[in-house]
């Protein structure tokens, strides 16, 4: 049986509803991947955190999943500690490709789950997959000047372009906090 994952910090789940939109529109549904490090990243455990939406900076290539850490240690900061659920699926004919996204699938039929897996540690287990290469770590520290100069300006000009997130306090409290390079960038150029 070939199944489709959903990570999810939410515990308890037995049924994965439509109701998210697909890109660019204004159809509700449930995403849904193959990769199963590439699941891993939605775990996004808001007691850890501090803050509920998710920031993830992850994407499929040749079935390999990467992540590019914004700041120094982005990976063990969001998910070290962590701990969430990975829900399965059985793969059904209402699962189709998400375009120009490669490992992604999008149902518009609500889902039983078949199976749930318990992540203790989401950090400890995106090792385990980068240590069998099926996960690569662009790792801020280890990117030249250049690059981290380029991340660090294309946060501060997300955060001018979203004004500061006045409109969501609890997005800028969340940027502030774990993008302060940026932060102070963008202030320094807006102000």
């Amino acid at each position: 049986m070939e199944y489709l994952y959903h990570g999810s910090g939410i515990k308890g789940i037995t049924k994965l509803y439509a109701n998210a939109k697909l890109h660019d529109t204004n159809q509700d549904v449930i995403y849904l991947t193959n990769n199963i490090p590439y699941s891993l990243f939605y775990i996004w455990d808001e007691t850890h955190i501090g803050f509920r939406g998710k920031h993830i900076t992850a994407w499929i290539k040749n079935g390999i999943t990467y992540y590019e850490e914004q700041f120094p240690e982005q990976l063990k900061t969001f998910y070290k500690g962590a701990a969430g659920y990975l829900y399965c699926i059985a793969k059904h004919s209402e699962c189709f490709p998400v375009k120009e996204r490669e490992g992604m699938f999008f149902s518009s039929v609500d889902t039983e789950v078949e199976k749930a897996i318990y992540i203790p540690d989401v950090y400890e287990e995106l090792m385990r997959y980068e240590m069998i290469g099926k996960l690569k770590v662009l790792r801020y520290n280890d990117q030249t000047k250049q690059r981290q100069n380029e991340l660090t300006d294309i946060i501060a000009a997300s955060i001018i372009k979203r004004d500061f997130y006045k409109n969501n306090p609890p997005r800028a409290m969340f940027m502030k906090k774990y993008f302060q390079k940026a932060w102070k960038k963008a202030e320094q150029q807006y102000y």
